[in-house]
């Protein structure tokens, strides 16, 4: 047994220098098979993480497996600016599929900052059923099915906590161009809301 204060067991002496010990030349070898992404700051880790989080998530609402994607959110979760529980996020998730039986959010772009992942996507569906919640600000409750196909931008904004729960998110849909192609809202203004524009 080594005491302490003893040389090491191996040691290679290069020419000319002296003690230059194995444990260093395996330390040498060592830093030079570290990965690329090795010494990143955290975040650069975390951020890749919530991307795929966020994939999984989708991969899950395309198979309509709507609880396995409830159980990504925190149980104090800001959806919207309003506070849901994941039980509620899978409601909203079912009625969504529900109402449009093939609805697709494709992503188009996504960026990584820190805890929070923010997505590009182009949303898509035909109107077959009756929305049953006030997904999408309400403008589909209740209303008729209309048999038609909206295709849509929207941007979503989610963020992580460190147990890669999303407890915030927020979305930026083009809900007016939805109605307008699901045939629910005019193109135009009624013509007593019209008036003629006037020239400078």
């Amino acid at each position: 047994m080594m005491n302490a204060g003893a040389s090491p067991a191996f040691s290679y002496v290069a020419p000319g220098r002296q003690g230059v010990s194995m444990r260093s030349l395996v330390i040498a070898v060592l830093w030079l098979a570290i990965p690329p992404t090795f010494g990143q700051p955290p975040s650069a880790s975390i951020e890749a993480r919530n991307v795929d989080l966020l994939r999984q998530y989708q991969d899950h609402g395309q198979r309509g497996e709507h609880q396995k994607q409830a159980a990504f959110w925190s149980p104090a979760a800001i959806n919207n600016g309003r506070p849901m529980k994941p039980e509620m996020i899978r409601v909203i998730l079912e009625d969504i599929y529900r109402t449009f039986p093939d609805y697709e959010s494709r992503l188009v772009e996504t960026k990584a900052i820190g805890d929070t992942v923010v997505t590009l996507s182009r949303v898509s569906g035909t109107h077959r059923g009756v929305a049953q919640t006030n997904f999408n600000g309400g403008m589909l409750l209740g209303a008729k099915p209309s048999g038609k196909r909206f295709e849509v931008l929207a941007t979503h904004w989610w963020r992580f906590d460190k147990d890669g729960k999303i407890t915030w998110h927020q979305a930026t849909r083009d809900d007016l161009r939805m109605m307008r192609q699901l045939g629910l809202i005019p193109d135009t203004l009624p013509a007593d809301k019209l008036v003629a524009p006037t020239k400078e």
